[in-house]
């Protein structure tokens, strides 16, 4: 095996092995479970060992060991056996949330999975076909860009039931129509990504739920703009990605401030049209600073000031 063999498969077996020893060591008292935090985070910084090329390589093992180390952060309360600790490790969703059922194939879930697959790679294709120079360009950009980031997580979440359905565990809801959403707090409190949003309200927001809410919101999406951004700046090199860090870091701010100011308006309580459109009209807003960093990371190159083609991923 050559050395980049060896440099693309060291540093995910690294991090399977110090997060099982991180699930070993999370028993006992809380000097102990804390330890087992800091061995789990560490495996955050092995992406960096990866190759550089491809950039999305190290950009998914970042985001990868940042979910699995929350899940040794749970660790810290309760009783747990050994074997309970490791699965609930390298489990996406909260084991403690998963329902034991029969074994079997979520046809319709499947379906609809393969439909967001086919939507994303309609939009890769577009990206890659896209001829444009000048502010049509990056419109252009963004608007697929939308549409693929939408239909690949969705794709993410919806394949994910259909696995644990078939490993015999019934999950609750993960990804809810997040389009259908009448508030940004809904949307990411309600509709996107539910195993990250509720271990992002019950460790960041929850024990400042009573005092000061502002702050616990701000402080999960500063935890959840944290891991994004540092995805983002691992993928794209220490120097060449720190600008589309602080873009992608930017984002969830921006989230998180624009729920305060929607909390103050009362947007809640608006005619559903009303809270949709102010939903809408935010996410479309700040979609760039999303859309921008995921596509980078994905190999497409920005488009050149004249004429140039968006380069298909590398």
């Amino acid at each position: 095996m050559g050395v980049l063999g060896v440099r693309s498969i060291l540093p995910p077996v690294l991090a399977v092995l110090l997060l099982t020893l991180a699930a070993a060591v999370a028993t006992g008292p809380r000097w102990q479970r804390r330890v087992a935090v800091v061995i789990g985070g560490a495996s955050i910084f092995l992406p960096w060992l990866l190759p550089p090329e491809p950039a999305v390589a190290r950009g998914v093992l970042a985001l990868v060991t940042s979910v699995w180390t929350m899940r040794v952060i749970d660790l810290r309360r309760g009783t747990w056996s050994l074997p309970a600790r490791v699965v609930h490790t390298f489990s996406v969703v909260d084991t403690r949330l998963l329902v034991r059922g029969p074994r079997r194939l979520d046809v319709a879930g499947l379906f609809n999975a393969l439909g967001w697959i086919a939507a994303a790679v309609a939009a890769a294709w577009g990206l890659g076909a896209l001829h444009a120079a000048g502010g049509e360009a990056w419109i252009t950009r963004w608007a697929i860009g939308v549409v693929l980031v939408y239909a690949a997580i969705s794709t993410l979440y919806g394949m994910m039931a259909v696995g644990y359905r078939a490993l015999g565990f019934q999950t609750p809801p993960l990804h809810v129509a997040p389009i259908l959403a009448r508030s940004v707090q809904e949307l990411w409190g309600e509709r996107w990504a539910k195993p990250i949003s509720r271990w992002l309200g019950e460790t960041c927001f929850r024990p400042w739920a009573r005092t000061r809410p502002l702050v616990g919101v701000l402080a999960a999406f500063a935890v959840s703009a944290f891991f994004h951004a540092y995805a983002v700046w691992v993928a794209l090199g220490v120097f060449d990605g720190l600008a589309l860090t602080a873009v992608m870091f930017a984002y969830f701010v921006l989230q998180g401030a624009v729920m305060n100011v929607e909390r103050v308006a009362g947007v809640r309580r608006w005619p559903a049209w009303a809270g949709h459109a102010w939903t809408v009209v935010w996410m479309l807003a700040f979609a760039p600073f999303f859309v921008e960093p995921a596509l980078r990371v994905l190999g497409y190159a920005a488009p050149a000031r004249e004429g140039a083609t968006v380069s298909a991923p590398r």
